[in-house]
């Protein structure tokens, strides 16, 4: 074996080394999973795609409750859209308790 080969079997071994130690690749994505949701609650600023998700609604009909001014969001620097994640939860309880959903407590 010549030395070109013997420094790409190191590189392998060293690969193969780091994935063993990473563990099982699907309790590696339940950890990113729960990683992910701890960071989702505890965010209070919210990015267009993220409050799309948030809210569960489509990016145009969200860009028309924006352009109506509908919902409350921010555009600090004239282009970004941010939303405000307690604004949107008082919005939707809000919604909620004018179309009967929710019975007030």
């Amino acid at each position: 074996m010549n030395e070109r080969h013997f420094r790409l079997y190191e590189r392998i071994v060293a690969i193969e080394d780091s994935l063993e130690a990473l563990g099982p690749i699907d309790k590696l994505i339940e950890r990113i999973e729960e990683l992910e949701k701890m960071v989702k609650q505890t965010k209070t600023v919210l990015g267009f795609d993220e409050a799309c998700k948030y809210i569960g609604v489509s990016e145009s009909l969200l860009y028309k409750l924006t352009a109506a001014k509908e919902v409350p969001h921010y555009k600090p620097r004239g282009k970004m859209l941010y939303f405000n994640r307690e604004e949107i939860d008082i919005l939707i309880k809000h919604l909620l308790r004018l179309y009967g959903l929710i019975i007030p407590a």
